[in-house]
């Protein structure tokens, strides 16, 4: 994975918290700061995208994008997670390219 983009697409560098409250999901294992709202234990794109299928990057999943991404973080605006969606796919998509699907 290139520089700071994290498994889903988020490109740690671009959000406010990184890297002073949040170290990036390679550093935490997907236990992001959000969780405190959302109850989970880890976030699942990170669980399903490191642990169970032992991607680098959700795209190289040919299931991109599946149902996890339809979640919004609760810290954000409706507006501002449509946005980072887009980007979040648009590298993805990009590093698909670059590897095979699984």
């Amino acid at each position: 994975m290139p520089g700071t983009l994290g498994p889903c697409g988020t490109d740690c560098a671009q959000c406010g918290y990184y890297p002073r409250e949040c170290a990036g999901c390679a550093e935490i294992r997907g236990k992001v700061f959000w969780l405190s709202y959302t109850g989970d234990p880890v976030c699942d794109i990170y669980d399903c995208c490191i642990n169970q299928k032992k991607l680098n990057h959700c795209g190289g999943c040919s299931q991109l994008p599946c149902t996890r991404y339809e979640r919004e973080d609760p810290t954000k605006t409706p507006e501002e997670n449509a946005e980072d969606y887009r980007r979040m796919l648009a590298a993805l998509r990009t590093l698909r390219e670059e590897e095979p699907l699984v």
